[in-house]
């Protein structure tokens, strides 16, 4: 329902931007105009002005169950132009056609150029409010304001009578618009240039609520001295990996021009023991470009977050950088690059970074299998568990225990479906689900950059793991038939999944700071490009205020999705708890997660306690979004950073 109603909203104000514009090139000639009435033209523009005004309001009272966040912006905005666009209809066409003996009187100027021009005016004005923001409706506001009032000083006059059946002087209006509407065009892509260089403790800052004390990053610490405090001593894992160009085969025999570590897409998995002291060192042998690495879901410290820009400097062609971390946090994470990541994780920086519990045998006859779903960037954009775009078949014996750690890489939510056994969902995002209730099969939505890990005995029949086309079939002797559903389980709803138990805060808690993040879809440019942009409070990055907080503050955050498209929110080195969806507390077992997909019109009410200082991204994770501006940091008193970002400088985190 969100869906229909956002996008026949959205063309609507796409169809009355033309009309009005069409609306004021008709009132320019108007003065030049000898007609002899309302014509059909005029009755048809004031008709689509009016038509796509109510049908806005009664997309914005659809809304309205949605919330205020929903439906108010529209009715702010729509209502009124709806009001003036029918008291300047009926006014109109009173006046023209009130005259004695019913005559139909004569098109006048000025008032009809004017009654016609604040018509178009308001419409265009709430148009593109609604399409590309705040900003563009002041420009259309201004810009037909002063062509009016240019319009107002040509009076009529026999020459321009003479002038008004010319062709040319049609032509040359048409040119005239032309050249204004690309003017306008050129100087929104201008305006739009991002600086050559930024640093994210130079914007504008957002206290939640909270005091303004110590919240200034001027003499602060810098984030590289956020090492952690139990990182001495000697590593009991170390790793190398090395960013290299890579060519990838698929199951398919299609061959694709990858980026990889260690030369295989996707990346090492990187197996450990939760309180191992792990060292990764990562050397950089891609041609001209740098890599970081980040470890998702990983609560590492700071220094440690691999974020270009903000805690590091991308590591150059040649370069190497060592990470050092405490696993501290038993669960399925995986790692990318956080420089130009949405071009370099498409291309294959990934990997998986499992965290296993102290007790967890060396050898053992369970099966614990890690399934990354990839859509690489080529030009066909193969969807692959692994590398593998069709099936595969594995031999696990029946009565084997098995764990599916489900990953997707990608930014769009990815469906998994299993069926053929009992199953349990065990984990989500690394953090156990409690008392996870048994299902005959299940289907799992799961948002970009999140993980669901999955268990069950295995029978003595074919199971089969589908995952929006490639699949997995296990079976006892390997040599189970192509895997089909056919009958696709229902949905999960982590929301309603697992049973309570005791969290460390909730949803009546005392919050220190309160934060409300609303997600809009514009159409305009970014960095001088065309772009639809997905906008947080109707700012994109760098413009976006950063979530100011300080150690040991509750903090409560609410996502309001207003666009049409999915965004899964992640915020890196802290783990958020769920409270409630769409205004309903959740009833399952406690939801974690660090990485939360927010669907159209959907709303989020989270909390997490502030615990890890630094300065941390908080951004889209269909990194395509965050690549064109939907991203914003959260901060902590007096923490400050060396690093910025730009096309002057060598990082581009997105």
């Amino acid at each position: 329902m969100f869906l229909w109603v956002h996008y026949t909203d959205m063309v609507t104000a796409m169809l009355a931007a033309p009309a009005a514009v069409v609306a004021v090139w008709a009132a320019l000639r108007l003065p030049a105009s000898p007609g002899s009435g309302p014509s059909r033209m005029w009755r048809l523009l004031f008709g689509l002005l009016l038509g796509g005004a109510a049908l806005r309001v009664v997309a914005a009272l659809l809304l309205l169950p949605n919330g205020w966040d929903f439906a108010g912006p529209r009715l702010v905005f729509v209502a009124p132009a709806l009001a003036v666009v029918a008291a300047v209809h009926v006014v109109w066409v009173r006046r023209a056609l009130g005259s004695p003996g019913g005559e139909r009187r004569a098109a006048t100027w000025p008032g009809d150029y004017w009654a016609v021009m604040v018509a178009a005016g308001v419409m265009l004005v709430a148009s593109a409010a609604q399409l590309a923001g705040m900003g563009s409706a002041a420009l259309a506001g201004v810009g037909v304001l002063g062509i009016a009032a240019m319009g107002s000083v040509s009076r009529p006059t026999r020459w321009s009578r003479r002038l008004a059946g010319r062709w040319w002087r049609s032509a040359a209006e048409g040119v005239l618009g032309v050249v204004v509407a690309a003017a306008v065009l050129a100087a929104m892509s201008t305006a739009s240039r991002l600086p050559a260089s930024s640093s994210m403790t130079g914007g504008p800052a957002d206290i939640g609520g909270g005091s303004m004390t110590g919240h200034s990053h001027h003499d602060g610490v810098s984030v590289v001295r956020l090492t952690g405090t139990d990182t001495a001593g000697v590593p009991t894992r170390r790793f190398t990996l090395t960013a290299q160009p890579a060519t990838v085969q698929l199951d398919s025999g299609q061959r694709v021009e990858a980026w990889t570590f260690n030369g295989v897409a996707p990346g090492p998995q990187l197996l450990v023991r939760q309180g191992d002291l792990v060292e990764v060192t990562l050397v950089n042998r891609l041609p001209g470009v740098g890599v970081t690495l980040h470890w998702h879901g990983v609560d590492v410290p700071n220094a440690m977050d691999g974020v270009a820009g903000v805690t590091q400097d991308a590591v150059a062609p040649g370069g190497s950088f060592v990470y050092r971390f405490r696993a501290t946090q038993v669960g399925t994470y995986w790692y990318h690059s956080h420089e130009m990541s949405s071009l370099q994780v498409r291309r294959g920086l990934f990997g998986a970074f499992v965290v296993l519990p102290v007790d967890t045998p060396e050898q053992g006859d369970a099966v614990d299998e890690t399934v990354l779903r990839h859509t690489w960037l080529d030009e066909d954009g193969v969807a692959t568990l692994g590398v593998t775009a069709g099936e595969q078949r594995r031999q696990v014996p029946a009565g084997r225990q098995v764990r599916l750690r489900l990953v997707n890489t990608d930014g769009n939510p990815a469906a998994f479906t299993l069926t053929g056994a009992a199953v349990r969902v065990v984990a989500i995002d690394g953090a156990d689900v409690h008392e996870p209730n048994v299902l005959s099969g299940v289907r799992i939505l799961v948002g970009g950059g999140a993980r669901y890990d999955l268990a069950f005995t295995m029978p003595d029949q074919p199971v089969v793991l589908h995952a929006d086309g490639p699949t997995i079939v296990y079976s006892p002797d390997g040599n189970a038939g192509p895997g089909r559903v056919s009958a696709a389980p229902a949905l999960l709803d982590p929301a309603r999944y697992g049973t309570p138990a005791a969290t460390p805060f909730g949803a009546d808690s005392h919050f220190d700071r309160r934060f409300t993040l609303r997600v809009d879809e514009r159409l305009g440019f970014y960095d001088g490009r065309p772009a639809v942009r997905y906008t947080l409070n109707n700012e994109s990055f760098p413009d976006v205020p950063m979530l100011m907080v300080a150690p040991g503050d509750l903090v409560d955050v609410t996502y309001v999705n207003r666009s049409g498209q999915h965004h899964p929110m992640h915020l890196h080195g802290h783990h958020m708890l769920v409270l409630n969806r769409n205004g309903r507390p959740t009833s399952g077992s406690p939801w974690w997660v660090d990485t939360l997909d927010v669907g159209p019109g959907e709303t989020y009410r989270v909390a997490f306690r502030a615990d890890n200082p630094g300065i941390w991204m908080d951004h889209c994770h269909n990194l395509e979004h965050a690549a064109n501006g939907m991203i914003l940091h959260l901060g902590y008193t007096g923490i400050t950073t060396p690093f910025q970002t730009g096309r002057g400088t060598a990082n581009h985190p997105e």
